[in-house]
């Protein structure tokens, strides 16, 4: 699976013969101001290579151009650098169906700039900070975030079960985490997307595969189509009608199922006007699913997720992201907007929905 990289080409030779130089603790970058006592992230890592262990990344920060990115001693400049060790590397390589690690290297589809900047992050984090943080992703320099799971008092980092954190040196200017394999980028895995189309007739025959229950609509509209989506089509609630009304609409995905893909996160534009309640988002699993029923509200599990509140224009879309709990990764599930209207009527539009594996 040699061309699972398919970014733009960088030239590497002879990365292994390199030898990565230790720049002198006392480098001066000419000012005084926010100045740190600690040591300088390079010569952390280069510490740390003593036994070699290191010497493949070392190699790769140095013939890649990223050593400066670890010579500040300024103190807003603290970073966390994710140090993979030597056999990390040929795990990676013999993992991606290559003969040797040179020939991984060699591989001109394989952006090693962006893999090795997926490894420094943005901010200084702990173990213990990551352990018990309730952060999700970790910003990265190569603007890819690094998802984090934690799971009965472990952390589960880039999807990757095999990855440990084999040590951790907290002595320079920010963090470096030894790690057992190598970060390899997670873009969104989208499984499921849907825009509703360009126009009315292609939104009405998207919404066929959809369920909208109005359990109340006293006035107003529940979801349907509209044609102010993001680009498009889209769909629409508004509990206004001379005045606010009390409207319980919900519209029902239809059904998910993880299987190559871990269906773990929903990602969608919306908009919204006028001030009232915010829509709601529900999941259930398909054996709980029963659409002659209606809404059974015990069978649902209401998500923990804030929308942010009505813009002052028409149009103003936010790209929203909410994570699936786990609990229905394993099987079939449906998700679903609930839009509730009566004490004020919020006009709520969405748009460009994908469902995939982050």
């Amino acid at each position: 699976m040699k061309n699972i990289f398919k970014y733009s080409s960088f030239v590497i030779a002879a990365l292994l013969i390199l030898t990565t130089s230790c720049i002198d603790e006392n480098y001066d970058d000419s000012s005084n101001v926010g100045i740190t006592d600690k040591q300088l992230l390079i010569n952390v890592l280069n510490a740390e290579n003593q036994s070699s262990e290191l010497s493949i990344f070392l190699d790769l920060v140095e013939a890649n151009g990223l050593t400066g990115a670890l010579t500040s001693r300024r103190t807003q400049d603290q970073i966390t650098v994710f140090a993979p060790n030597n056999e990390a590397f040929e795990i990676l390589a013999a993992d991606l169906g290559y003969d040797s690690l040179d020939a991984l290297l060699e591989d001109e589809d394989v952006n090693l700039v962006e893999i090795l900047e997926t490894h420094l992050a943005l901010a200084n984090l702990t173990l213990s900070q990551i352990e018990n943080g309730d952060f999700r992703s970790i910003a990265t320099f190569s603007g890819i975030n690094i998802p984090i799971r934690r799971e009965g008092g472990s952390i589960v980092l880039n999807a990757n079960e095999d990855l440990e954190v084999l040590a951790s040196n907290t002595e320079g200017n920010g963090t470096v985490h030894i790690i057992s394999r190598v970060f390899l980028p997670i873009r969104f895995n989208i499984e499921f997307a849907e825009d509703f189309g360009a126009d009315f007739a292609g939104c009405s025959e998207a919404l066929e595969a959809w369920t909208v229950e109005n359990v109340v609509l006293a006035g107003g509209s529940g979801w349907e189509c509209t044609g102010f989506g993001f680009e498009g089509q889209g769909i629409q609630a508004n509990g206004f009608s001379g005045g606010a009304q009390e409207v319980d609409s919900w519209i029902v995905s239809p059904v998910l199922e993880s299987n190559d893909v871990v269906l773990n996160t929903l990602k969608f534009k919306y908009a919204s006007r006028f001030d009232g309640p915010n829509p709601e988002i529900w999941v259930i699993s398909e054996a709980d699913y029963d659409a002659s029923a209606g809404i059974d509200m015990d069978a649902w599990t209401k998500l923990d997720f804030n929308f942010p509140a009505p813009a002052s224009a028409n149009n103003v879309f936010s790209d929203l992201a909410v994570t699936i709990p786990s609990d229905f990764h394993s099987g079939a599930y449906r998700f679903a907007f609930r839009y509730l209207s009566g004490a004020g009527a919020t006009r709520a539009t969405i748009d460009n929905i994908q469902v995939g594996e982050e």
